[in-house]
């Protein structure tokens, strides 16, 4: 029995009816409430801990003053001593050039020393460093502002510090210093003066991270300001003849004479405002350190940092609070409306494809399920085409994946216009997309369809402000001729139209276009008489094999070989690449059949000559869909005793989803189990899916040919084939190589230390009886070392190296430029190679950047790191590119003398 809950009508009746209406009110004003006393806690707790946490800081500052400050005075007051010394020793007051020579020394040996003065106890400057030589000396007896403390200074022992003067502070912030100098009896006998001026205690003031309107300070224990910064303005000259007679700062040092320090509050004297700050007083000089900051700016901060913006999220709060609540009671009005809009838009999105408007794979079940039944009952034909967009895949790296988007929704607005009203154009995801063709009653009327749609595919594509041209694989099958009444079926017998239509190598005005045959696998229109002609050849031996060797590269001796069809046809040899897309299944079995069965046969014949060889043999993806696959290949193997199972390797393209099947895996395993090796073809091409090859059951990779037979050409190309052999040897599998067509081919890959080689540069596919004789006498050379693809790749493996260490942080030899292979190749070959002068420059600046990095790894930054390794990896882009154009520049100019 099914329930179905029942949702009460008190939830779902709408807010703006009451009692509804009132309660939204009261939670509003409930919440207004509740955050106005959260607001004042907040308030409350912030600025206590403010408080707390600002006065420790100040009290940390004012150390810092302090400490800074006595550090330089006990300097001063040894260097004091020693200066005194020196004059005593010198009989100073009794040479008075001798005594200036020494204050002069002293003065340029001393960092913020503005003078130095030697003084008798007369109060007659004897030699001063502010006076010109041959000038009058001052004598302080004249001067009743520095006479008291003059007469002070003779009875102290140790440095003292005077009172600070109106002049020194205009521009400076000065402390005047003396020391007494006594004899061994005790005796007085002169006095050194000097104005100590503190400008590298400013500039270290300033480069301190103080904040705005701090102001720092040393008051005397009489309560005389001695320094202030920054400098105060106004009534300078008063501040600094009278101590202030109040102030914050000053009742705090006299209600805590003992305290080293402490901080206080209130009006001071200098501005007259209100202040907040700290003291600390100095060991063994009277002096005190004090920082202080206006209230004003305190208060300021604390908004700043713990109000302002709490306060601005509180009214932002509130006035999306009222909005929403005006706007929740607005959008009540239109909920019925929006439920069904919704409802509707919900329906579409479950139908259709976003990004085209097409319908998807659910709505294409649907209407398909619906037109099968509509071509029963009107006996007319119904077309499903499956198409695919070749090479689509490099539109998006190119251009993006947002051009790529624009494309597939040009694509399907053409697709649309081009069909008739009555069909369906459905999009199953990325470029592939579905055609279902309805009431057709002969096949001109599809032709006049296809003929549209050959054109709107045709018509260049606008991406980014230029045109490019895409073609397009379409595979289609009828009903009823298609025996299939299930709409899956059909549509994978088109999907299987479509690859066969995307690996034919010739792609006329019709050959984008194949059609599926319900006995005969795939097949395209006029093919008919290729496949009765096929198995007639099969029977009348017109099918031969040719054997391709495989050279093990630790030997350098043919250790087996690939079985290669040929189909002697109207007096030329045909290779399968030119047939086998144009045969059916029954063909490929027979094909395949016949491969194995011939090529066994022929390795019993060498293996009992004394041959150890491997057989290699091609199995297309029809075989592996057969249910019996795996107990026809044992079986045919069982009537070979004298071949085990390990020298029997079976090829695999990959094309399509067929390795995804579970039938296909079962055969490979099962395979593999029993012995038999699985390679998997053509790694690399554009059949095979590279982040797949861990999850198959494999034993072997095959490079494709088309990645080296080209690389004499485009050097650039090496990292590709690097990438796939590091892929092989990851993966712990066999590595072999085909396209192998030049001596230089040779050496460059036994550089890379693959398995096997094949190619022309070995030999062409043979005939079966001089396979003996070539397999008794071929041993592999060295190839030909003198080649950019040599020199580059052990280039390269420097420039990973580099990387890996910039990455990982790990060790690695720089490579000298002199001593790198493509440094030397690039000078022999110089006269030849058209702009040798930028590569070499190019080249110059990939090894500058990796000796950089190893500096920088060592002791630099990661950001710097990073932008070093970019910067050699685009060098090096650039010179393998360039090294390509001009290695092809020099090839043709070769041929064409």
């Amino acid at each position: 029995m099914k329930v179905t809950l029942k949702i009460p009508a008190v939830l779902t009746r709408p807010i703006t009816v009451p009692p509804h209406r009132w309660a939204m009110r009261l939670v509003f004003l409930g919440a207004l409430m509740g955050i106005l006393a959260f607001s004042g806690w907040y308030a409350w707790i912030s600025w206590r801990s403010y408080e707390r946490d600002s006065l420790s800081q100040l009290m940390m500052e004012s150390d810092m003053v302090a400490q800074s400050t006595q550090r330089l005075l006990d300097g001063h007051a040894s260097g004091l001593r020693f200066l005194g010394m020196q004059l005593q020793r010198a009989d100073a007051l009794h040479h008075p050039r001798r005594a200036r020579t020494l204050l002069l020394d002293y003065q340029k040996a001393t960092s913020g020393v503005a003078s130095a003065n030697l003084i008798a106890l007369s109060g007659q400057v004897i030699a001063s460093t502010a006076v010109p030589a041959g000038e009058s000396l001052p004598d302080f007896r004249n001067d009743p502002a520095i006479w008291p403390g003059f007469q002070k200074a003779l009875q102290t022992h140790g440095m003292r510090v005077y009172h600070p003067l109106q002049g020194p502070l205009r521009g400076h912030w000065f402390i005047r210093l003396s020391h007494t100098v006594f004899s061994p009896a005790g005796k007085p006998l002169f006095v050194v003066a000097t104005p100590l001026r503190f400008d590298h205690i400013e500039d270290s003031l300033r480069l301190s991270p103080l904040r705005p309107g701090t102001a720092v300070g040393l008051i005397r224990n009489d309560f005389y300001i001695e320094g202030r910064w920054p400098i105060p303005l106004g009534n300078l000259a008063g501040m600094l003849s009278h101590p202030p007679p109040t102030g914050a700062l000053r009742h705090a040092l006299e209600s805590n004479p003992q305290a080293r320090q402490g901080h206080y509050a209130g009006f001071v004297t200098v501005g007259q405002t209100y202040l907040v700050g700290a003291f600390t007083r100095l060991s063994h000089y009277p002096l005190t350190a004090f920082i202080s900051i206006p209230r004003s700016r305190w208060l300021a901060a604390w908004w700043r940092r713990q109000v302002e913006f709490p306060l601005l999220f509180l009214i932002i709060m509130l006035g999306s609070g009222l909005a929403a609540y005006r706007r929740i009671v607005f959008l009540d009005h239109r909920w019925s409306e929006q439920r069904e809009a919704f409802a509707q838009t919900l329906a579409t999105q479950a139908t259709h494809d976003i990004l085209t408007g097409l319908p998807n794979r659910e709505a294409l079940r649907l209407v398909f399920d619906q037109a099968l039944a509509r071509a029963e009952r009107q006996e007319l034909l119904l077309v499903a085409g499956f198409l695919d967009l070749d090479a689509f895949k490099l539109v998006n790296d190119r251009y993006g994946h947002a051009a790529g988007d624009d494309l597939l929704k040009e694509m399907a607005r053409r697709l649309q216009g081009a069909v008739r009203r009555t069909d369906t154009v459905a999009r199953l995801g990325g470029d592939e997309f579905v055609l279902l063709l309805e009431g057709l009653r002969g096949v001109d009327q599809l032709d006049q369809v296809l003929a549209r749609l050959q054109t709107a595919i045709a018509q260049p594509f606008l991406i980014q402000g230029k045109e490019i041209s895409l073609l397009a694989s379409l595979g289609l099958t009828i009903y009823p001729f298609d025996e299939a009444t299930e709409a899956d079926l059909l549509l994978r017998h088109a999907d299987q139209a479509m690859y066969a239509a995307k690996a034919r190598p010739e792609r006329g005005r019709e050959g984008w276009v194949q059609l599926y045959h319900p006995d005969l696998g795939t097949i395209t229109m006029g093919d008919e008489i290729l496949r009765q002609d096929f198995l007639q050849a099969l029977v009348a031996g017109d099918v031969t094999l040719r054997y391709q060797p495989l050279v093990a590269l630790t030997t350098g001796r043919v250790a087996g070989i690939e079985a290669l069809s040929r189909w002697h046809r109207e007096g030329r040899e045909i290779s399968p690449d030119q047939f086998l897309p144009s045969l059916g299944t029954q063909e490929r079995h027979a094909l395949g059949r016949f491969v194995l069965q011939t090529g066994l046969q022929q390795l019993t014949q060498w293996r009992e000559a004394g041959l150890d060889l491997f057989l290699s043999v091609n199995v297309t993806p029809e075989e592996l869909d057969q249910s019996g696959f795996a107990d026809t290949v044992l079986s045919t193997l069982g009537n070979y005793p004298r071949i085990p199972p390990e020298a029997l390797i079976l090829e695999v393209l990959e094309i399509g989803e067929i390795l995804e099947q579970e039938v296909a895996l079962e055969h490979l395993q099962r395979l593999r189990n029993a012995g038999v090796k699985i390679a998997l073809d053509d790694v690399g091409s554009a059949y095979a899916s590279l982040p797949r090859l861990k999850n198959l059951p494999i034993d072997e990779i095959k490079i494709d040919q088309s990645f080296v037979r080209e690389l004499l050409n485009k050097p650039q190309d090496l990292i590709f084939v690097e990438s796939l052999v590091n892929l092989g040897m990851g993966m712990n599998v066999i590595i072999t190589v085909e396209g192998v067509e030049t001596e230089e081919h040779i050496a460059l890959l036994r550089e890379m230390e693959v398995d096997y080689l094949q190619g022309y540069a070995i030999a062409r596919p043979l005939e079966a009886e001089a396979v003996a004789d070539f397999v008794r006498t071929f041993v592999l050379g060295t190839g030909d070392a003198d080649t950019p693809l040599l020199a580059l790749y052990q280039h390269l493996g420097w420039v990973h190296a580099a990387e890996e260490s910039a990455m990982n942080h790990g060790d690695y030899a720089h490579g000298d430029l002199a001593a790198c292979p493509i440094t030397a190749w690039l000078h022999a070959h110089a006269p030849k190679l058209p702009g040798v002068e930028a590569l070499l420059a190019e080249h110059e600046a990939v090894h500058a950047l990796g000796r950089e990095i190893l500096q920088v790894r060592q002791s630099g930054t990661r950001e710097e790191l990073h932008r070093l390794l970019g910067q050699m990896h685009e060098h090096s882009h650039r010179f393998q590119e360039g090294l390509g154009r001009a290695v092809r520049v020099m090839r043709d100019n070769a041929a064409a003398s």
